[in-house]
């Protein structure tokens, strides 16, 4: 702990500096890899006064540790009486760990209720091949739905298609596939790294062993995995469905969204235990901006299909008699104001789902 390395540096200045210079470090990567996981958490809220409270209190969290090292700094400490200088960093380190706590609140707060969660510590099986079962079941997941889509995309062409919709059918299966074949990459990348903690963090005592010592990260880094397979299979079957016609372009770009907020949550599980400057985590967080940036050229080649579908069917202002202009112009209005009415209620039903969710967490977990 960096107060109580601090407090001995503090009692002899001239002695060795090894400790309390790598907790400073320890605790500023900590800090940085906090921060870094409440944005990516953050997306979990279900309205925007629970994100203005995240980033509140992950701004005081880092005013707050950054308050720590300058108060720490020689030139400070020497501008107070030696009988000061242990009861400020104990304050400053009771003030940075009161931050903290407030934000684990709101991180666990937003954790969801949904079929991903394991629990291990209810379990009588051995752990560690349950943990390898959930890894391989969700590796397998991912491949099934990269089969399926390659099944699609080698399907005889639907002779009554247009040119046009031949275009789209074959952007939306490039684009989908592209995400698979990154999202694969990304869960072989953290079944990897899930192996690297484990032999790194056991020592001499079993897997079985660390897993029970760390059993909520156990829990976290399964739902995790867990849930970038359902994303994924939800990805696959909108593809699918906005070929046959049964979904929309707007259900993937949503279905493409949920994809990068699960990878999110994985790497943000894989990282609380990872080593500093671990290649293994490298990888993984490489394989995440894969998929980050296959979402994104998805959600693009959407967007522009939409805008290109909006262009063909404009009508012709320009030759309009003014009573129809002015008709037009009022049918517009009326359709804004409907479509905002809903845009609020389809909000206030989301918010009240996630309560719900949260709600019945808690109740799970008392």
């Amino acid at each position: 702990m960096l107060s109580s390395s601090f407090a001995r540096y503090l009692t002899n200045p001239d002695g060795d500096q090894t400790e309390v210079i790598a907790a400073a470090v320890g605790l500023s990567n900590g800090l940085e890899h906090l921060l870094a996981n409440m944005k990516g958490v953050s997306r979990l809220a279900n309205g925007e006064d629970v994100v203005e409270r995240i980033v509140k209190a992950s701004r005081q969290a880092a005013l707050v540790g950054r308050q720590f090292f300058t108060k720490g700094q020689s030139g400070a400490m020497e501008q107070l009486k030696p009988s000061e200088r242990h009861s400020i960093i104990l304050d400053t380190n009771h003030e940075l760990q009161l931050s903290l706590g407030t934000l684990t609140t709101l991180a666990e707060s937003l954790i969801r209720r949904d079929v991903t969660k394991v629990s291990v510590t209810n379990t009588s099986e051995d752990i560690s091949d349950l943990v390898e079962r959930e890894m391989l079941s969700a590796a397998r997941a991912i491949d099934e739905a990269v089969m399926r889509l390659q099944s699609l995309a080698n399907q005889p062409r639907d002779s009554s298609l247009t040119d046009r919709q031949v275009q789209v059918h074959d952007a939306i299966l490039d684009s989908s596939m592209a995400m698979t074949n990154a999202i694969a990459q990304l869960i072989r990348a953290a079944t990897a790294s899930q192996q690297e903690i484990v032999a790194q963090g056991r020592g001499s005592s079993s897997k079985e062993a660390f897993y029970k010592k760390n059993n909520r990260w156990t829990e976290g880094l399964i739902s995790a995995a867990k849930t970038v397979a359902m994303a994924t299979n939800t990805l696959v079957e909108t593809a699918d469905g906005v070929i046959k016609g049964t979904r929309t372009l707007e259900h993937l770009v949503v279905a493409a969204r949920e994809v990068s907020a699960a990878t999110v949550q994985l790497v943000a599980a894989a990282r609380v235990k990872s080593h500093l400057n671990s290649r293994t985590q490298e990888r993984l967080e490489l394989a995440a901006k894969a998929v980050t940036e296959a979402s994104a050229h998805l959600v693009r080649a959407t967007q522009r299909l939409t805008e290109k579908e909006e262009s063909r069917s404009a009508e012709d202002y320009d030759n309009m008699s003014n009573l129809e202009f002015k008709s037009n112009e009022m049918e517009q209005q009326v359709q804004i104001l409907k479509l905002e009415k809903e845009l609020v209620g389809a909000r206030r039903r989301l918010a009240e789902m996630r309560r719900h969710g949260y709600h019945a967490q808690e109740e799970d977990s008392d």
